[in-house]
């Protein structure tokens, strides 16, 4: 976990960021900070600064994981309301992650890492429950922290996150038995 991170960040100048881990690492800022509403924001507006963000950490900072090198990258940047406090009322983000993917959800691996963030701040306490609303579709996750840990020499919590999800398609593969390339092929 990264507190306080300045970041030059084009069009946007310095910002500072924080950025968590819960299952990816995500850069964490309140879209006020980039002059923006999250709740009010035109989608594109938001997905551009916070892809700007995104590679402005890339470019300047590096992630490491203690345990997997593997993870040691930034996901994407989740803007917030900056509502970090905690409250009954739901927090609003945005997660924008990938390729500019934009979450229909709160995300669960990004509520994780904010309720990190937020206890490892002093602003949740272990087993606040906090809900989290997603401005892009207004489905709402909830989040707590239900027990301290470590991971590496780092300390940690772990999170429970509820929400509801759907299955958004499927897929059937099949494989002949005479297919030459049935284990597939590598390109280098």
């Amino acid at each position: 976990m990264i507190i306080d991170l300045l970041v030059d960040v084009p069009r946007h100048g310095q910002v500072v960021v924080d950025i968590a881990y819960g299952g990816a690492f995500y850069a964490f800022v309140s879209a006020e900070k980039l002059g923006l509403d999250v709740g009010s924001a035109k989608t594109r507006d938001l997905v551009d600064a916070a892809s700007a963000v995104t590679e402005a950490v890339k470019a300047q900072f590096k992630i490491t994981h203690p345990d997997s090198e593997d993870l040691a990258f930034l996901y994407g940047t989740i803007l917030t309301d900056g509502k970090d406090t905690y409250s009954e009322e739901p927090t609003t983000n945005i997660c924008v992650f990938a390729d500019e993917q934009v979450d229909r959800s709160p995300t669960g691996s990004g509520v994780t890492a904010r309720i990190a963030l937020q206890y490892h701040k002093g602003l949740l306490e272990l087993d606040q429950t906090r809900a989290f609303k997603s401005s892009a579709t207004g489905s709402v996750f909830t989040g707590k922290a239900v027990r301290e840990a470590k991971c590496g020499d780092y300390n940690a919590v772990i999170v429970e996150v509820s929400g509801r999800a759907h299955y958004t398609g499927t897929a059937s593969f099949t494989v002949e038995a005479d297919d030459p390339l049935q284990d597939g092929f590598l390109l280098k």
